[in-house]
């Protein structure tokens, strides 16, 4: 065991804690008081308080208890573990504060924004730090494990039955307003789970390799790897430049390339993410031109 795996893993539980308490606030304060639904195993325990008056901290933890025993026999036990505390700590933190924190329903469509950017925020912070809010992501993690279908076109599938029950067992203004709801937490997790800052992955493909690696290092700062490759139908031989940039510095990065070499083809692409030594720049350096210390 690392030295610093108790810290970390003391960290990591202290994270997903507040973002499950900023999650349950969202749940409490604008869904369940305007009676919308959330995705996953949250709409059916939002389904069993709307219609037979079921606490959903009772309801999320009833319905997660087998999902939980299954997944300790096919996941990996750490993330059973983390998802284990996530799913104990939202369900006490719904039922006990569900009579203490004012609900919101002046206005549903409001409700729906202000209750999906929590939730899409908590989620995503429970996922950050390497947990999960159980549910449906431990299905989805066990029919990956068996079929080879994304994790997205598995959640896609139950929610799209989620709102068509929602549509069938309440007023069709609520499938609706859940629709909305859904979407809005779903950009709002993505956000946050990928950065708010996303990074550019850029290849430049050119002759110039040794001297344009060394106009970007100069320019923006930023480490180029080059690698040799040969055209397929030319045979003529080529450096290709490998670099990781913010997304501020895309705009300068194409100007110095077309300077060295308006003929170098360049392809760039999102990073989700990185990992190793990448200093982050700010909108303001990027636009001031700053290189990095």
């Amino acid at each position: 065991m690392q030295k610093n795996s108790v810290k970390t893993h003391l960290i990591n539980l202290l994270m997903m804690t507040l973002g499950s308490a900023v999650l349950c606030v969202g749940v409490n304060i604008f869904y369940a008081a305007n009676e919308l639904l959330s995705g996953g195993v949250y709409a059916f325990a939002m389904m069993g308080n709307y219609l037979y008056e079921v606490p959903i901290g009772l309801g999320l933890f009833v319905l997660n208890l087998p999902l939980l025993i299954l997944a300790w026999f096919k996941l990996n036990h750490r993330l059973v573990f983390y998802t284990i505390w996530v799913i104990i700590f939202q369900s006490a933190f719904l039922t006990l504060t569900a009579p203490h924190l004012p609900g919101y329903t002046t206005d549903t469509l409001l409700a729906c924004i202000f209750g999906g950017v929590l939730i899409g925020v908590g989620g995503a912070w429970v996922i950050r730090h390497h947990g999960s809010g159980g549910g449906l992501d431990i299905v989805g993690l066990i029919i990956k494990k068996r079929i080879d279908v994304s994790m997205s076109t598995i959640t896609l599938f139950f929610n799209v039955f989620i709102i068509g029950l929602a549509a069938i067992l309440f007023p069709v203004e609520k499938a609706m307003y859940t629709i909305v709801s859904m979407f809005i937490s779903a950009m709002v997790f993505n956000k946050v789970v990928g950065g708010f800052n996303p990074k550019s992955s850029v290849t430049v493909i050119t002759a110039k390799g040794h001297e344009m690696s060394s106009r970007i290092n100069l320019v923006l700062g930023r480490g180029v790897t080059i690698m040799k490759g040969e055209g397929a139908y030319t045979h003529a031989e080529k450096d290709i430049l490998f670099c990781i940039v913010s997304r501020f510095e895309v705009p300068q990065l194409k100007e110095t390339v077309k300077e060295v070499d308006p003929n170098a083809f360049v392809a760039i692409s999102t990073a989700d993410e990185v990992m190793g030594r990448f200093i982050d720049t700010s909108v303001i350096d990027a636009a001031l031109g700053r290189k990095k210390k």
